[in-house]
């Protein structure tokens, strides 16, 4: 999250009213920014000035009853006489119309978001949130890997690949796109990295990134099994760290 999109936020979460991928991004802004780290402070400071100073008046229970009682009264809608229209128009333009009516039907539907990125991201926030990152904490490859093979019906790559700077943390277990799946977890530099693993009937495909909420995430499938990795990472380094997992895997 950028400065300036942080700056129009802090209102709405020092309200509260953020959902939690915002509220996430913003603290992990607030955290590494003073001057927002500042005016978030004030902005509590002002909150606490008027809950605590400011008088409360509050209406008299007769208020609410004067009001309704002065507002003019709304007659109820006619009821639409759909069926004299049909007949008098006829089968043929009755049918031209439906069509019609279908037609901008779909093409005012708007898309449909797509699910398995949105739930990737959640599980990836939902992890640091609820600090359960790991079930298994070790860098160690020989141990990360039999712990996951030994709870699913399939063994996931588990390399350490701190050579090249992303470190293995370790690993838990998961649920996604309805199947229980290894989550594997890396580090690069500050920046954690989910790789979700579990298997697909689908053909093998290449690496698709897109973004989402402030995350990059990178889908494929080879020798199936479907891989997703999630992260805020640069978008060139997940890039990297997706190589060298699929190197990995063969």
């Amino acid at each position: 999250m950028n400065h300036k999109t942080a700056m129009t936020l802090l209102p709405a979460g020092a309200d509260g009213q953020l959902g939690p991928f915002r509220r996430f991004l913003l603290d992990r802004h607030i955290a590494r920014c003073t001057s927002c780290r500042a005016e978030q402070e004030a902005l509590h400071a002002l909150s606490t000035v008027v809950r605590t100073s400011l008088p409360v008046h509050r209406a008299p229970p007769s208020l609410a009853a004067r009001i309704g009682a002065a507002l003019p009264r709304e007659a109820p809608p006619e009821p639409v006489r759909t069926r004299l229209l049909w007949p008098q128009l006829g089968f043929g333009v009755g049918g031209a119309l439906a069509g019609a009516a279908l037609t901008l039907a779909l093409m005012w539907t708007p898309a449909a978001p797509d699910r398995l990125a949105t739930e990737a991201v959640a599980n990836h926030v939902r992890s640091m949130l609820a600090d359960h990152l790991t079930d298994v904490t070790t860098s160690d490859q020989h141990t990360v890997k039999p712990w996951l093979s030994a709870r699913l019906d399939f063994s996931p790559v588990a390399k350490d690949f701190t050579a090249s700077g992303y470190p293995l943390v370790g690993g838990r277990l998961d649920y996604i796109d309805g199947h229980q799946a290894a989550a594997i977890v890396y580090r690069r530099d500050r920046h954690i990295i989910n790789l979700f693993v579990y298997p697909s009937n689908e053909a093998d495909a290449l690496p698709r990134m897109e973004q989402r909420d402030g995350f990059h995430i990178v889908r494929w499938r080879s020798g199936g099994l479907k891989y997703i990795a999630v992260s805020d990472v640069e978008a060139a380094q997940l890039q990297g760290f997706v190589t060298l997992v699929r190197q990995a895997a063969g």
